[in-house]
């Protein structure tokens, strides 16, 4: 009788456990999601080696409001956005999914890190997710360098 209450013990131990964990991920998601609500100024954007133009990186801005991205100023076909985060992913996931335009529905994957008032976000090729963030020469890749605009 003994080693059944311990077993059922251990048991509902483990399975506690795993309920925490799991509710800790949720918790991590939340925060992230509740940390990069805002609007945010851009303070660099690379892509495959090459920096924006100034007058670009001092002119736009990316407000996130619930699971909505929108540029701002915009371009027709290149404003709005839905995004999902996976801060729980190694290393965190960001995947866009474009509103409106030539490319509705398409998606693209990346990763980001959100440190305070800082984020990055960087994609890649086509449906390939980046590793790293970085933008470098023959990378292929994009990076947007932000911080929150108070």
């Amino acid at each position: 009788m003994k080693t059944l209450t311990f077993a059922l013990g251990i048991l509902l131990l483990g399975w506690t456990g795993c309920s925490t964990t799991f509710r800790s991920k949720d918790d991590v998601a939340r925060k992230e999601q509740d940390g990069i609500q805002g609007t945010w100024k851009l303070v660099a954007l690379e892509y495959d080696g090459k920096q924006a133009p100034p007058e670009i990186v001092a002119a736009l801005k990316l407000v996130f409001r619930g699971d909505t991205l929108t540029f701002t100023p915009g371009e027709p076909g290149f404003t709005n956005y839905k995004y999902k985060l996976d801060p729980a992913a190694k290393p965190p996931r960001f995947a866009l999914t474009h509103a409106d335009g030539p490319d509705e529905g398409q998606t693209e994957q990346g990763i980001s890190l959100l440190d305070g008032d800082h984020l990055k976000i960087c994609f890649g090729k086509a449906d390939k997710r980046p590793v790293e963030l970085t933008a470098t020469a023959g990378s292929g890749q994009g990076m947007y360098s932000l911080e929150r605009e108070r």
